[in-house]
């Protein structure tokens, strides 16, 4: 497992995905979550803390196609709860799984060992 994940929202059975929504909405939703991050570019942000992470929006017409996190093992439950909330969907990004966003830190650690 990595400490690198994707957040996407599923989208039809041939496996293209849904946007995540509007550019700004989808900041707005991780800034309400997490109100020390910071913003370096429209499509960058970083949580400067010690075990923080770094998060990069994929943008098509201004619509946010999916996030990639880098880090953010300390996270995981306040990312669950956020997927969970706006119908999101998150993924290991080496592995392709899906995390279980009922109980992510278990989740983790049956991978982990």
């Amino acid at each position: 497992m990595s400490w690198n994940l994707i957040i996407y929202q599923p989208g039809n059975p041939s496996g293209q995905s849904k946007p995540l929504g509007r550019l700004d909405r989808v900041k707005e939703a991780f800034s309400s979550v997490f109100p020390e991050l910071e913003w370096e570019s429209p499509n960058e942000a970083t949580l400067p803390i010690e075990g923080g992470f770094r998060l990069e929006l994929t943008e098509q017409d201004g619509l946010v196609v999916d996030v990639s996190t880098h880090g953010g093992f300390n996270h995981l439950q306040q990312f669950a709860e956020l997927c969970k909330r706006e119908g999101w969907r998150m993924a290991d990004a080496q592995e392709g799984e899906d995390v279980d966003l009922e109980d992510p830190v278990r989740w983790m650690e049956e991978r982990c060992g």
